[in-house]
Order: structure tokens, then C-alpha cells, then sequence
């Protein structure tokens, strides 16, 4: 029996997998979401065990960059037993970089300032308070990092086959 190249594996996850908790070469398990049927013979049922790896786990750095996640499948497991190695595309996910918070943040920051420095100081006053603001707001931003890449349990992850896969079903 041939596995077309093309052919979509659709799993889910047994386990959250993440850059915080995942690097390069760790290995996860998933199930098939949907069965494995050619030519009206079933390879593998849903809920059938898959194996991957991850390909890339980069994590964000403080104020620009965004973490990186990259999965692949590696192995599945037959009805009749078989653990059958596969070469399939990658799954990526990239996590929210900090730009976007930093500048949320500012933003806030300035508006509270001007709030003051109208207050304190009239229209000079508001000037000063929101530049002010606008600079302890993405300050404080300045120190954290960009949210985790993550893919957590249970989420549908769709892969293609790159190359065509010929299993000999046993008796």
C-alpha cells in the first residue's frame, strides 16, 4: 500500500508544547483527528498514536522579536501494529512579539501624564506629563519579553506528507 505524497494528517495534541517549556529536538505525541483510509482500507484509525518533534523553538528577546515554533510528525502508529517513520511539512507558529504591548503601554502611559500635568499645570503641564507617561509606559514594557510561541493540548494541527510512504500491512 502507498501513502500518496500530499496526502493531510490532521492530529491533536496530547500535550501543550511550547517554546518555553520545548527546544529543538524534543520529541510530543499527538492522535490522528481524522482516520487513514486508501482505497477503502484503513491504515490507521482516529485516535491512532503519532509521534513528532520539534523542529525550531526560539524563544523572544526584550522589546523586538517574536518566538518561533516548529513542529513536524516523525512516526505513526498502524492498526496492526507498525510504527511507520514519516516525512511530512512543518506546523509553525510564531507567539506575539512585545512592539505591539510596548507601544499599548505608552500609549496608556502618556494619556494618565497628560491627565495629571493638565491638572498640575495646564496645557504646558500636559505636555510634559504625557511625554513623561508615554516614556514610563514602554519602560516598564522594555523589560519583558515577547508572549511564548504555543501550541497547547488538544489543538487540531494539520500536516501535509512530502513524500509518498509504502507500508506492507502484516497479516
Amino acid at each position: 500500500m502507498t501513502l500518496p505524497s500530499g496526502l493531510d494528517l490532521v492530529v491533536r495534541l496530547d500535550r501543550t508544547v511550547s517554546t518555553a517549556s520545548h527546544q529543538s529536538g524534543d520529541q510530543f505525541t499527538a492522535t490522528l483527528d481524522e482516520p487513514i483510509v486508501i482505497d477503502r482500507l484503513v491504515i490507521a484509525d482516529r485516535g491512532a498514536r503519532v509521534e513528532g518533534r520539534v523542529v525550531e523553538s526560539d524563544r523572544a528577546g526584550r522589546v523586538r522579536g517574536r518566538s518561533f515554533l516548529a513542529v513536524e510528525l516523525t512516526n505513526l502508529h498502524t492498526d496492526d501494529g507498525q510504527i511507520v517513520p514519516l516525512r511530512t511539512t512543518r506546523f509553525d507558529r510564531e507567539g506575539e512579539g512585545q512592539m505591539k504591548k510596548t507601544a499599548t503601554r505608552a500609549g496608556i502611559g502618556a494619556a494618565i501624564g497628560a491627565a495629571i500635568g493638565a491638572i498640575a499645570g495646564g496645557g504646558k503641564g500636559a505636555a510634559v506629563g504625557a511625554s513623561t507617561g508615554a516614556g514610563a509606559g514602554a519602560g516598564s514594557e522594555a523589560i519583558r519579553r515577547g508572549e511564548e510561541a504555543e501550541l497547547r493540548s488538544e489543538t487540531r494541527l494539520f500536516f501535509r506528507l512530502e513524500a509518498p510512504l509504502e507500508i506492507t500491512e502484516k497479516l
